[in-house]
């Protein structure tokens, strides 16, 4: 057995050994083996957390431009109290009404009743009045009945459908003559009209998908008398207007206004009147306007007009500067003569009055409550109707068309409101009548004109109202040629209404107060004071 000691020396034999046997092939192999890999540097970046700039604690001033809004408080915040409303789908349709009834001094009988009923978005109504008087003067007497029915209805989301059908007849007697010279059967101071209307139009409420609304309405009217004159009305308007963004605007439209009249002396008369109004309207914080032009055919006669308005805020609602330049016409029809002077012999021929007028002047809104409206300006009338007496008794008018009339005109209106407690409007209406052409002055026209208007809760359950008319006499043409002017008017009315029950009122109305004496038409006395009670029940 080897021992220990032995067994170093025999193994570095072996080593050398070995050694020896690998120098003999005469080649060297050296194997390293690693798990190092190669990597960039990470390459330094921007820091793009920004420090945020320090707290601003100081409070903004915000400048706000709010429209007065003339109601009392105003913007005030209200008390907010939901209940739960359980929807009944089998109700009825909801209606309300009136009745007012009363009766004057003067054999005056005064009837007023309407009702309306609502189904949906579907609304019926009907409104009936009568009111007749028979006054101091013999033959100084009047009645008026009126019937109107009215129907609303949605054809669409974004259409509804306005209709009304109509019927009145109104009666007044000639009776404005020297009764020590003359003598007229009554059948002969008769002046009855008659008058059948109906209404259409589809609103457009919602513009479209591109800004467009579209408002098209048709108006039909049959006028008569009871001497044998008839008249045929037919307007179509077709307003067309476009948005574009949020200042601008666009509007186009059509309105063709159609009369034949056939009076019993006469052969038929058409009086035609087509415009085909356009405008573009400008509507910022710094300036409001309209700019256009109205292309007319009267009666195939072509006119231009114009159609320009500018309203420029000074201070913002508090003062407003303003100006215009406008023409239009006053279609010249039997109706619209008859309703300015009732005691009119029926006219031969027919006329459209053209207006032009320019004005500057200041409107505004001030303390919320108050309005006011002041213009000054220069008016040219083109076939404008007078009124002028006849030469032998004097109880009708006949109508003549000056040619050319102008005037300088002064306007102004103010306004106090106070919600539905108290209100109050006057306005005054001057004109300066000059250069006439084919009259000698310009008959039956009132140069001056004020009236004012109040309407007062004073009371929780009373309510006064009164109204103020003052104005100028107007001109007319005695018999031998000259010229007079009948006396000034001032009248005063005032009204009371009070509750007696949660629908049941009582009213009293008072005309006339001072009980003073004027004509509108010379030889026509006005009724001096008058009075009518009466009674409101509302369901």
């Amino acid at each position: 057995m080897m021992t220990s000691g032995y067994i170093y020396p025999v193994l570095l034999a072996c080593l050398f050994a070995s050694g020896l046997s690998a120098q003999d092939t005469g080649r060297k192999v050296i194997e390293v083996t690693s798990s190092f890999k190669p990597v960039l540097r990470n390459a330094a970046k921007i820091n793009f957390n920004a420090t945020p700039p320090p707290a601003d604690s100081s409070r903004p001033r915000l400048q706000y431009s709010i429209p007065a809004q003339n109601v009392f408080p105003g913007l005030a915040p209200v008390a907010l109290k939901p209940l739960a409303l359980v929807p009944d789908s089998n109700a009825g349709p909801a209606g309300s009404g009136f009745v007012k009834a009363g009766f004057g001094n003067l054999s005056t009988p005064y009837l007023e009743a309407g009702f309306s009923t609502a189904a949906g978005r579907t609304s019926l109504g009907v409104l009936a009045s009568h009111v007749s008087s028979n006054g101091r003067i013999e033959d100084q007497d009047y009645s008026q009945t009126r019937l109107k029915g009215y129907l609303s209805a949605p054809l669409s989301a974004s259409l509804l459908l306005d209709a009304a059908l109509g019927f009145g007849n109104d009666t007044y007697y000639q009776y404005g003559f020297d009764r020590t010279k003359y003598s007229f059967d009554r059948s002969d101071l008769r002046r009855r009209y008659s008058t059948m209307s109906g209404d259409v139009s589809v609103r457009n409420h919602v513009p479209n998908e591109f800004g467009v609304s579209v408002s098209p309405r048709l108006n039909v009217a049959v006028f008569s008398d009871n001497d044998g004159n008839d008249e045929m009305n037919v307007r179509v308007r077709v307003p067309v207007q476009k948005s574009i963004g949020e200042s601008l605007g666009f509007r186009i439209g059509l309105d063709a206004d159609l009369t034949r009249y056939a009076p019993r002396a006469f052969n038929a008369i058409g009086n035609h009147l087509l415009q085909l109004p356009v405008a573009l309207t400008i509507r910022t914080r710094s300036i409001r306007a309209q700019a256009g032009m109205i292309p007319s055919w009267d009666n195939g006669a072509f006119r231009l007009l114009p159609n320009i308005l500018l309203d420029v805020p000074i201070a913002g609602e508090k003062w407003i500067l303003q100006g215009g330049w406008l023409g239009y016409y006053q279609k010249g029809t039997y109706q619209h003569l008859a309703g300015i002077n009732p005691y009119l012999s029926a006219p031969g021929i027919l006329l459209n009055n053209r207006i032009t007028e320019r004005y500057v002047g200041f409107r505004g809104t001030l303390l919320d409550h108050f309005t006011y409206n002041a213009k000054i300006g220069y008016a040219e009338f083109r076939n404008v109707p007078l009124f002028l007496n006849d030469t032998s008794s004097g109880k009708s008018f006949r109508v003549v068309f000056e040619e050319s009339l102008k005037a300088a005109q002064l306007q102004g209106e103010i306004g106090v409101v106070e919600a539905e407690r108290f209100s109050l409007a006057a306005r005054f209406n001057y004109y300066k009548f000059n250069a006439q052409r084919t009259e000698d002055r310009a008959w039956g026209l009132i140069p001056l004109e004020f009236s004012a208007n109040l309407r007062w809760n004073i009371l929780k359950d009373l309510w006064l109202k009164g109204d103020l008319f003052l104005w100028d006499g107007s001109l007319y043409r005695r018999k031998d040629g000259t010229s007079g002017r009948t006396p000034g008017a001032l009248d005063l009315n005032a009204g009371l209404e009070f509750r007696v029950m949660k629908k049941v009122f009582l009213w009293a109305q008072f005309n006339n107060l001072f009980n003073s004496s004027y004509q509108r038409w010379n030889q026509y006395d006005n009724y001096g004071f008058n009075m009518l009670v009466g009674g409101v029940c509302r369901f």
